[in-house]
């Protein structure tokens, strides 16, 4: 034993521990890198429903305008900037400089494709808002002149405000002290407004300026005054915009209003307000609760001009969406209704003339949420496509237009996420898919066109490559913009025809100054999940003095999802990881099953049930796979932080055995630490909600039910606190209430537990102006622990 002794002493001190390189740091941070950060994306402005588009590139020569006619396969300047800058100067009598022009909007007069308008604004004295100037260039004559604002007549510009005109311009419709109004147009002459509701008010509101805008279903906030009353409501009523939706007859509207008075009331305190703190309230809603918002659908009769509640109800609390008129009638209108369970919906349409309802398709699934895409019609009163995850993929089925099922026109396990265009004569879709094509990162996007009978034989790709692809199809449908990139490829633009062949090169991102700043591009990697099998996908950042004879900590920036995850799968930057990372840290971006609805339908619902627990598994299963494989990873040494979800997936790993163990420092920020308290929608959407019997006093069913959820919280484990944890949230975050941190500080007080607590005073959930303090903390509080140098930034930590 004596022997053995001297090694393993010897094994203790022959890694010198990594002090933090704060100088390298400092020369990636996000101010310092921007200016070198060419553009990464390419929006094509399609003119005037034509194939050619106008769009914005900047690189080292600075903003320029390009025109492109994708028939002539032909790109130039959209204008000369040096003579645009000129005339703006001379105009304006202030100076502008040709390679960094004054906006980055253009828009085209839609009868004469050679006249462009665009927008500059200038700063006003504080607090003014800036003011705003709209100019005309002919881009023919090249002569530059102030625009009269859009709408100059004083009535036209009014109607912009507050007019909800129909498609004939005969009548209108605004919504005033909470009711609705119509109004008809006769002979260019505005008559008497008809009152269609009388019942209106603050929470259950068609539009006012009262206490906010309209709607009554938002989020509404109120700040009370001395001896805590509200301020005065206006002495003058106004009118504003209703958010109805015209049929392309003119003849009714259809338009909905939220009922929000059972919904109690959050609140936030502005400890910040001179010259005494105030009291914030808002409607929110939560998990389980029984006064959540109800929705109404009304619509409007031509011949009595009434406004007519629809009697739509099926679920309790149900949400309606998709509410539409078909092109060819005003008779009928459609909508889908789902439940609050978030797992049944109905197509379906009712007669306005006769009030019947009539289902037209019915989409169900357990243990999983139920999602649901917008209606496409292949032509007006024709067959419509409609999204469905029934195979446990998503896809696209046919349907005739009365809701009978033609064929499925997409299948297979990949999916399809997105419509893109479809071709009425030719009958045709183009669509985004994710997963098809072999040996790829399954959520890559790719481009497809298919036809809409759904033979397998007719389904092309028209973006082939490795490659993440945002593509925008011309108004022909002939040609197609896409824009590839991956985490470690910069961002390539091309032109391509119909059947996705490049007919012309229009942008690449360069690289070479970032590059000579050191900045390098993240490493892909693949691990496999806790299970061994499901393939995992993240992104990974050295530190540019990487030395592989040494070890490093590795840090985790995690979001759990459901809804998305915290993976690249395009051209990023990423400075904040980046920068982190020249400290002397591994830092890796990694999946995990339920993170992602870009697969399949058993993948993303993976946590359903299970929201707190469900991701921690595949973080550590990968993290170990990448400590096996690359022996400069400290596996002894593991870092975690997040924001939001990823705040809360990051105080769950520091508190959920075994994971407490193999996390050792988290830092989490804003989290949602307790979803019971978090709003109803997304807790009961992503974790699952039940509905259960109600029972009497004497355990006899009353036939009436209610709604149960209980997520699991941190809270709850605030006992198993081990590690290094650090906790962070504004006090005046009225997405994830500041209540989801304290509670579990509470809990971990009462526990006789050590940690870190940061309140960031008067900040919502984004942290505003003390972000940056906020992520050189996060940096420091990495380096103390997990490289155990203490040493300052020396950033400059002031709030902006």
């Amino acid at each position: 034993m004596f022997a053995i002794i001297p090694a393993l002493v010897s094994l203790s001190v022959a890694q010198e521990p990594v002090k933090a390189n704060w100088k390298l740091a400092n020369r990636f941070t996000a101010e310092i890198l921007t200016p070198f950060v060419p553009s990464t994306t390419l929006t094509p402005g399609w003119i005037n429903k034509s194939d050619t588009f106008w769009y914005l590139w900047r690189d080292d020569s600075g903003r320029k305008f390009w025109k492109v006619d994708a028939k002539a396969k032909r790109k130039s300047l959209l204008f000369d900037s040096t003579k645009m800058a000129a005339l703006l100067s001379e105009l304006t009598q202030k100076p502008y400089d040709s390679t960094n022009l004054p906006f980055t909007t253009v828009t085209f007069d839609e009868k004469d494709a050679n006249r462009i308008f665009f927008l500059v604004s200038e700063a006003t004295t504080s607090p003014a808002p800036p003011k705003n100037t709209r100019y005309e260039y002919d881009l023919t004559k090249e002569t530059l002149k102030v625009a009269p604002k859009e709408g100059t007549a004083t009535a036209d510009t009014e109607a912009r405000d507050f007019r909800n005109f129909s498609p004939d311009k005969k009548a209108f419709v605004y919504a005033m002290a909470h009711n609705l109004y119509y109004v008809e147009v006769k002979e260019g002459k505005e008559q008497s407004p008809i009152q269609l509701t009388k019942d209106g008010e603050k929470d259950y509101s068609f539009g006012s300026r009262e206490g906010g805008f309209g709607g009554g279903g938002g989020t509404r906030r109120r700040q009370q005054g001395e001896g805590g009353a509200p301020p005065p409501p206006p002495t003058v009523e106004l009118r504003v915009r209703a958010s109805v939706t015209w049929s392309k007859d003119s003849k009714r509207f259809s338009v909905s209003r939220f009922d929000s008075r059972n919904v109690k009331e959050l609140f936030l305190v502005n400890v910040l307000s001179e010259p005494r703190p105030t009291l914030m309230s808002y409607k929110y809603a939560m998990p389980g609760e029984p006064g959540v918002g109800q929705q109404e659908l009304f619509a409007f009769n031509p011949a009595t001009k009434t406004l007519e509640k629809l009697p739509i109800e099926k679920y309790k609390d149900q949400q309606v969406r998709n509410v539409h008129f078909q092109d060819t009638t005003s008779e009928a209108l459609r909508f889908v209704r789902r439940d609050r369970l978030q797992r049944h919906a109905e197509l379906c349409e009712i007669n306005l003339n006769t009030k019947a309802v009539t289902p037209l398709l019915s989409e169900a699934v357990e243990n999983a949420f139920l999602e649901i895409q917008e209606v496409k019609y292949v032509k007006p009163g024709g067959d419509f496509l409609w999204f469905s995850e029934r195979t446990g993929w998503g896809h696209y089925y046919l349907y005739a237009n009365d809701g009978k099922l033609k064929n499925p026109v997409t299948s297979g396990p990949f999916r399809a996420s997105q419509i893109m265009e479809v071709d009425e004569k030719k009958e045709q879709l183009w669509f985004v898919g994710q997963g098809r094509e072999a040996g790829e990162n399954p959520y890559y996007q790719h481009l497809y066109r298919t036809g809409l009978d759904g033979k397998s034989s007719s389904l092309a790709l028209l973006d082939s490559g490795e490659a993440e692809y945002t593509s925008s199809v011309s108004p022909s449908k002939d040609f197609v913009v896409d824009v590839a990139s991956r985490p470690d490829l910069a961002p390539k633009a091309v032109l391509r025809d119909r059947d996705g062949k490049v007919v012309l090169d229009l942008e690449e991102t360069k690289l070479e100054r970032l590059l000579e700043l050191g900045w390098r591009v993240p490493e892909r990697f693949t691990v496999k999940a806790a299970d061994g099998v499901n393939d995992l996908y993240g992104n990974l950042w050295r530190p540019t003095d990487f030395d592989p004879k040494k070890k490093y900590p590795i840090i985790a920036y995690v979001y759990p999802g459901p809804q998305t995850e915290s993976v690249n799968s395009g051209f990023s930057v990423s400075a904040n990881n980046a920068r982190l990372a020249q400290l002397g840290f591994v830092v890796i971006q990694i999946g995990n099953r339920g993170g992602n609805p870009a697969r399949s339908n058993a993948y993303h619902s993976f946590g359903y049930y299970n929201l707190r627990d469900y991701g921690l598994a595949d973080k550590k299963a990968g993290i170990e796979q990448l400590a096996a494989r690359f022996p400069w990873v400290d596996i002894e040494k593991v870092g975690i932080f997040g924001h939001s979800g990823g705040g809360f997936m990051t105080g769950a790993a520091l508190l959920l055995p075994p994971y407490n163990e193999f996390f050792k420092v988290g830092v989490s920020s804003a989290g949602n630490h307790d979803n019971n308290i978090y709003n109803s929608n997304w807790s009961e959407q992503h974790h699952g909600l039940k509905e259960v019997p109600v029972f009497d006093k004497d355990g006899k069913p009353t036939g009436e039910t209610k709604f149960e959820i209980k997520v699991p919280t941190n809270a709850e484990l605030a006992g198993n606190l081990k590690g290094k944890l650090l906790l962070v949230h504004g006090d005046m975050d009225n997405n994830v209430h500041p209540g989801n941190t304290i509670r579990l500080v509470n809990a971990l007080i009462k526990a006789g537990k050590r940690f870190d607590f940061m309140l960031l005073p008067g900040q919502d959930h984004s942290f505003g102006t003390m972000n940056g303090y906020f992520n050189q903390m996060m940096m420091e509080y990495f380096a103390e622990h997990l490289l155990g140098d203490y040493q300052r930034g020396n950033a400059e930590l002031k709030a902006k």
